[in-house]
């Protein structure tokens, strides 16, 4: 009886009851980073109305982001908690990485490098992060903790569990690549050669990764991946190829080969969520 109400609760009710969820958690988090950064509080997070605005219209995203993303759940009491712990391993993924790159001088040496590596590295981070959760989620899903909202998405898991694992750790290599030729340009933390052997190391493992995820897969997920990587080759023809024309007119500066990098691996991403929208894959 409970999960017919829920299913059959208005999306505009989920969207208003998960859009406050989002106000609260964002006041709660702002709240405590201002007291944990600054001296005196709350009024050193508002220092002019022009940061006032941008974090109100970061509380207005967070709200929009969250009740939408959430419109076709319903809010109880354990939808709630796997939000908190969700939240929770993100943030103290975060912490922990904020606490590395302090304790290592990484950010230094990024911001000597320039934006390029900030971006590469960034996009690495966050690879690492979601192969990270996804892991997280499929040791629940064979544990049955529960803290998978959708039965279906749980049990398809626990059936494909090997090619989940091996996606992961390909996501997970691809973002670590990332990071280390960041860190190993000029004047970066790893020198050329150890950043060179960490990268064949890495590739290694994204080949076996990627043939092995391959051989696990069924017909339906090969022919995603070929639309993926063919809609991949024709978003690197039109905005990287694009950009390469706009640099070599004189329009725009050129991209660093690590530019080019970064560049591949979005525009990866991006296509499969390209693919899977096409193929309402995305709607569940």
């Amino acid at each position: 009886m409970a999960m017919a109400n829920d299913r059959s609760t208005p999306s505009w009710r989920n969207f208003a009851a998960w859009s406050a969820v989002g106000a609260v958690f964002y006041i709660l988090i702002l709240s405590v980073s201002a007291l944990l950064l600054h001296e005196n509080g709350m009024r050193q997070t508002f220092p002019s109305s022009e940061v006032a605005a941008k974090l109100g219209l970061g509380l207005i995203l967070t709200m929009a982001v969250l009740g939408f993303s959430s419109r076709k759940q319903p809010l109880n009491l354990r939808t709630f908690r796997n939000f908190v712990i969700l939240n929770a391993a993100a943030l103290s993924f975060f912490l922990l990485v904020i606490r590395g790159f302090s304790a290592f001088g990484v950010a230094d040496a990024l911001g000597a490098i320039g934006d390029s590596a900030w971006a590469a590295a960034g996009l690495g981070l966050a690879l690492i992060f979601f192969a990270s959760l996804g892991s997280f989620f499929l040791s629940n899903a064979h544990s049955g903790a529960g803290l998978i909202d959708d039965e279906e998405v749980a049990e398809e898991m626990r059936e494909r569990g090997r090619l989940f694992a091996w996606s992961y750790v390909w996501m997970a290599a691809c973002g670590l690549l990332l990071i280390v030729l960041g860190l190993g340009g000029p004047g970066g933390v790893l020198s050329p050669a150890a950043a060179l052997a960490g990268a064949l190391v890495l590739i290694a493992v994204l080949a076996v990764a990627g043939v092995a995820a391959w051989r696990l897969s069924d017909e339906l997920a090969r022919i995603l991946s070929l639309e993926t990587g063919n809609m991949t080759l024709y978003l690197i023809l039109g905005l990287g190829g694009g950009w390469a024309m706009l640099a070599h007119l004189g329009f725009v500066a050129a991209p660093a080969p690590i530019d080019w990098l970064t560049m591949f691996t979005v525009l990866l991403f991006a296509a499969s969520f390209i693919v899977l929208g096409r193929r309402k894959l995305l709607t569940r």
